[in-house]
């Protein structure tokens, strides 16, 4: 992937100022890390949808600020709208291109459908993770990971995180024992186990509201019959 750049330009307005920044398409942001100090700027909405929509939440992304430096980030924290969910702020962090940075990677799932434990419909493969955290230097963090279950062969197997395999210079930074995915065994009830089933007076099986009423003998039709209530 090629190197995602965002400009970014100094900002002097703060508070709910920000609101008229951002109905002029400029969204503020913040810079922080590596024993600097904090730095407010912002940037144009556009630019910074295209450089998250690149970049995701693993790869790393260098502010360039009007001033002429260039410094490598990674996005810890998107802030969004609670109701149109337009970015409203983001946080960058400076990282150390050789230094190792902590990043949750997406995990992906193959092979489910190869899995032995799932033949015939014993089971189902259940993800239990969504992403992974990981350590490496920023630009080896990959975009996703991606874990073939193709190797659970029983009912109840399952992958831990300590098992998952990841690319050179990327390693575990999370629990071992996180469950990534199993194969469960299937809750299905037919059908018709889930009927109701009403029993008459003298025991005989009665159909629904809408069936017809299973009466043992014939229907009574004399006139010494009593009649029904009105």
């Amino acid at each position: 992937m090629d190197a995602v750049t965002l400009e970014v330009e100094v900002r002097t307005t703060f508070g709910k100022k920000n609101r008229a920044l951002r109905r002029q398409g400029i969204t503020p942001v913040h810079m922080y890390g590596l024993n600097e100090d904090s730095e407010s700027l912002q940037t144009k909405e556009n630019d910074l949808r295209v450089a998250l929509r690149t970049a995701g939440r693993t790869t790393p992304i260098t502010l360039k600020s009007s001033d002429g430096k260039d410094t490598v980030t990674i996005v810890r924290e998107i802030a969004r709208h609670a109701v149109t969910g337009d970015i409203q702020h983001v946080d960058f962090q400076r990282v150390d291109v050789e230094q190792l940075v902590e990043v949750p990677v997406p995990i992906v799932l193959t092979g489910q459908e190869e899995a032995p434990g799932t033949a015939g419909g014993a089971g189902v493969v259940t993800q239990g993770s969504f992403e992974i955290l990981v350590r490496a230097k920023p630009f080896d963090v990959p975009s996703e990971i991606v874990v073939d279950c193709s190797i659970l062969d029983t009912i109840d197997a399952a992958i831990l995180a300590n098992e998952v395999k990841f690319p050179t210079g990327v390693e575990l930074a999370g629990p071992e024992d996180e469950r990534i995915a199993w194969v469960q065994p299937p809750r299905v009830t037919a059908e018709e186990d889930l009927a109701p089933v009403v029993e008459g007076e003298e025991g005989e099986i009665l159909e629904d509201a809408e069936g017809e009423e299973a009466v043992e003998g014939e229907e009574d039709t004399s006139s010494d019959a009593e009649p029904e209530e009105s």
